[in-house]
């Protein structure tokens, strides 16, 4: 399943649920009800323990991790109402293209890990290995959250395609295939009733 389809599925599911209310079960209406803080602390939460899992060199649970992160930006983008395309265009500019998937991002990002650019900040960025790419994921989720705090959607889509792309890098860098994460939010979107089931949540989403 392609990166791309799977979270623009996932962002379409988590905007009916606002406008049409999952109900009580549902743990995406139970974020809106409780709100940006909440919201903006799973999001914090999650990637770190994303982090964590990549340190660890378990690609299994970075994946389930990176599920996860990506639901919760998701919501994120929901609740403040920021489009998905958004943070496409921004993510593009990021890496210097446009109008290309995620998908395509990716080939991108490993054709950088192959060159020897001075003038290359994700080629510098693999030299540096993964702890420095790591410490840069931390930094990307906290400008997201500055920016969510501040009410500014285009900083939002900004800092979000920050994030995403330190994310894309971290897989690359650990090695771990892109359609694992494809594949994993696939399954997760075709879950009966649910959009995702969560490590410690009941509810349905």
């Amino acid at each position: 399943m392609q990166i791309q389809n799977a979270l623009q599925e996932q962002y379409c599911v988590i905007l009916d649920r606002k406008v049409n209310n999952g109900g009580e079960k549902s743990y995406t209406n139970y974020l809106y009800r409780e709100g940006l803080n909440k919201i903006l602390k799973k999001c914090g939460e999650e990637c770190f323990e994303a982090v964590i899992a990549a340190k660890n060199g378990d690609d299994e649970e970075t994946i389930g991790e990176l599920c996860d992160v990506f639901y919760h930006i998701t919501v994120l983008l929901g609740n403040e109402a920021v489009p998905f395309d958004a943070v496409m265009e921004a993510l593009n500019a990021r890496c210097q293209t446009e109008q290309k998937p995620v998908d395509d991002l990716f080939q991108v990002i490993q054709s950088r890990k192959e060159t020897a650019a001075d003038t290359s900040y994700t080629a510098y960025l693999f030299r540096e290995g993964l702890d420095k790419i790591l410490k840069k994921v931390g930094e990307a989720c906290s400008l997201l959250l500055i920016a969510a705090k501040s009410g500014d959607q285009q900083g939002i889509a900004d800092e979000m395609a920050n994030l995403i792309y330190h994310l894309m890098v971290m897989m690359v860098c650990a090695q771990i295939p892109p359609n694992m994460l494809g594949d994993a939010l696939d399954h997760r979107n075709g879950k009966t009733g649910n959009l995702k089931q969560f490590h410690q949540a009941d509810q349905n989403t």
